[in-house]
């Protein structure tokens, strides 16, 4: 290949009918819809004050429940996150969305209106535990049903949806009686157990289980009825053929190659290290947190302030993120995250006075970082960097060092706000972040505009060092 074709393979950008780019959103709607789960248990925490208060429930919700209600998703998903590739192998991804929707609201509809603090127990781990089946399963079938130009737009647009479910609760936590707040969060699934019936298969599951004229009636409804779809369906074949991957057993075979494993722990440190930051006790104590913090406002008004923010930003981030880049957005939101955390435990710490804002300042600052960057992007990669041979197995693992490193923080927080205060905890998240950052400076390649199959051996020394042999060429074709 000359330099000039060289320059023009780089540049060249894949066209997008206006048909095809709306399947594609109404299908990624459907599918990320699900993640409103995820915002809505995360978001149920700020719900327990009023239960705790409320005399009429028929059970008493002390301290140490508190704990415990508010840990359920990172202790669930110990369990469920391990069994949910396996399952999605099985079942198919599609399916089994499919699948949970309609038991979701049943289990919140059991929440609120249970006389039985057991039992309200039950339904909230195996309400949570459907919610860490969303932390990798949109994700993944998102990337393997959309093309690259609008990928970034559709894994961002889930995290945003995660911040709509939380601010909803957030809003009906302040306004509402706490059963008929928990009662109303079923209300989404029933309309997207309807919808997700009209949810095509990932074509990729289908080639691997050797049903390659499905895999393509797949991408004609996604792509359109008048798309050619034969060069992508060959390129998803010949990736699969290549490597064995038609059962669990193949998969963990391919997962002893260092391009396999590889991103796999990358992404595992990325999300360990981000639970070690503390976003998940910001959005789950954040009633609790405020009024240790000594806000002098009122903590379900901050609460609120703290969801719109994070629906604004995450918002605003799904929308650049194709055009700024995963790797330059998520080092900086992580920086800004760390800087806020600091700002917060300084002025704690110092005790300034007439600087009780300062709090509120930092964790809103924190909150809208987050959403632009730091809270979407770990997720997209999840979808993007996994290599397809072990994508299913690579997100179980993934999801399960999320969900361990939550269960720890979230355990332990209550304990070091107790004893050493929101100041030092908050030094700690701001530190956790600083390695964070330079982790991803060191390691996280940019997938921005990539097909699947591109970044498929994206972390393979011999791909690395073709590469930058296509980088050296195409920059001295840009030069002449």
């Amino acid at each position: 290949m000359n330099e000039s074709k060289m320059a023009e393979a780089f540049e060249k950008k894949p066209r997008v009918r206006w048909p095809s780019i709306l399947r594609q959103v109404a299908f990624g709607f459907i599918v990320g819809a699900s993640k409103t789960e995820v915002g809505m248990v995360v978001g149920w925490s700020a719900i327990l004050p009023k239960l705790q208060a409320d005399n009429s429930s028929g059970f008493d919700v002390g301290e140490s429940d508190v704990t415990w209600l508010v840990a359920s998703p990172s202790i669930a998903g110990l369990v469920v996150t391990l069994w949910t590739g396996p399952l999605m192998e099985v079942i198919g991804p599609s399916r089994l969305l499919f699948v949970l929707y309609l038991p979701i609201a049943l289990l919140w509809l059991l929440q609120a209106f249970t006389p039985y603090l057991s039992v309200l127990y039950l339904a909230r781990y195996l309400a949570s535990g459907t919610c860490m089946v969303f932390g990798s399963l949109p994700a993944t079938l998102i990337s393997e049903l959309s093309e690259p130009g609008l990928r970034g737009f559709l894994l961002g647009f889930e995290e945003a949806l995660v911040a709509l479910g939380q601010m909803a609760v957030y809003v009906m936590a302040d306004l509402l009686p706490w059963t008929l707040a928990t009662a109303l969060c079923a209300a989404p699934f029933v309309l997207l157990f309807a919808a997700a019936w009209f949810l095509p298969e990932s074509p990729y599951w289908l080639v691997r289980k050797g049903r390659e004229e499905d895999a393509a009636r797949s991408l004609r409804r996604l792509r359109g009825r008048g798309a050619n779809v034969e060069e992508e369906l060959s390129q998803i074949v010949a990736g699969i053929k290549e490597r064995q991957q038609a059962t669990i057993k193949d998969q963990l075979q391919q997962f002893a190659h260092p391009h396999h494993h590889r991103p796999v722990l990358l992404l595992a440190v990325v999300f360990t290290l981000r639970e070690l930051g503390g976003q998940y006790v910001v959005f789950s104590y954040t009633v609790y947190l405020f009024r240790e913090a000594g806000v002098h406002l009122d903590a379900f008004l901050c609460t609120i302030l703290v969801g719109v923010m994070r629906v604004v930003f995450t918002s605003l981030g799904c929308v650049v993120v194709d055009r700024v880049g995963r790797r330059p957005l998520v080092i900086a939101t992580v920086l800004v995250c760390g800087a806020a955390q600091a700002l917060g435990a300084l002025f704690l710490l110092l005790d300034v006075p007439g600087a009780s804002w300062v709090p509120l300042a930092a964790v809103l600052l924190f909150v809208s970082s987050y959403g632009f960057g730091l809270g979407p992007i770990p997720w997209a990669l999840l979808g993007e960097l996994l290599p397809t041979p072990v994508r299913f197995i690579g997100s179980s693992v993934c999801t399960f060092s999320f969900c361990l490193t939550q269960f720890v923080v979230s355990y332990l927080f209550p304990l070091l706000m107790a004893h050493a205060g929101v100041g030092v905890a908050f030094l700690v998240f701001a530190a956790a972040h600083g390695v964070l950052g330079l982790v991803l400076w060191a390691f996280l390649p940019e997938t921005r505009g990539r097909t699947l199959s591109d970044l498929q051996d994206c972390f393979s020394p011999a791909r690395k060092a073709t590469e930058q042999v296509q980088l050296q060429h195409y920059k001295k074709a840009v030069d002449s």
